[in-house]
């Protein structure tokens, strides 16, 4: 293989991420490309494509290894509960705001109005999904 082909270095799904490992990797000194750098929305089409590909030259893959395994031993922070009392606060809002509206809906027409409120969950498989969790890191294996 050439000196100058780019090899991955990691494939990562979150844009922020992404970015931040590139703008890590380019203060070390080490030539990076970011795969999909300008793609950005707000759906889940980012893991359709594959995520970030981050490539680097052949002749830097040692190091990006180097400093992508030292950011690798920090843990991961795990995520609290005030993510899913969130979502409980969002879903019992969504439920207390559709029931005030056809409360009298239900009163005026019968009890088959009734039944949207019990839908109204479904409504929060609307919420956007954000996928967290690492990227996969291709890193030379250690050899001290």
């Amino acid at each position: 293989m050439a000196d100058d082909a780019m090899v991955p270095i990691a494939r990562i799904l979150a844009r922020g991420e992404a970015l931040t490992v590139a703008a890590m990797l380019d203060a070390a000194g080490i030539i990076v490309h970011v795969g999909g750098e300008y793609y950005t929305s707000v759906s889940p089409d980012i893991i359709a494509i594959g995520g970030f590909r981050l490539t680097v030259p052949a002749w830097q893959y040692e190091d990006a290894s180097e400093i992508l395994a030292e950011m690798l031993a920090v843990p991961e922070s795990q995520p609290g509960g005030h993510m899913r009392r969130a979502v409980g606060r969002l879903a019992l809002a969504t439920m207390g705001s559709v029931a005030v509206v056809l409360t009298p809906c239900a009163a005026l027409f019968g009890m088959k109005a009734l039944i949207a409120v019990l839908i109204s969950p479904a409504m929060l498989l609307q919420l956007p999904v954000n996928p967290l969790g690492r990227g996969d890191y291709y890193l030379s294996p250690r050899t001290g």
